[in-house]
């Protein structure tokens, strides 16, 4: 993956990016079915994050999760940060 980011063909690093963003957004899922798999709102939030095509937001979202993660409410929190737009 390296020589992706090195190269200077704008089309490999869109796939390095998409490539980043499918292993954010399943480790993403791992985290969040874990602890909220029985939650009414979890089904949403796997919707919203499968159509979430943009690096930057899941990667925002593994930020979120990571600071929020002892607060009861994250899954809504992640939910109300992909609805926004």
């Amino acid at each position: 993956m390296t020589e992706t980011f090195r190269s200077n063909n704008p089309s490999m690093h869109l796939l390095a990016q998409l490539k980043l963003r499918n292993y954010f957004a399943g480790y993403l899922k791992q985290i969040i079915a874990k602890r909220f798999g029985d939650d009414e709102n979890y089904p949403l939030f796997e919707q919203l994050l499968n159509n979430q095509n943009n690096f930057e937001v899941v990667n925002y979202l593994l930020i979120l999760t990571d600071k929020y993660r002892n607060q009861p409410n994250l899954l809504n929190v992640l939910i109300d940060t992909m609805q926004r737009d």
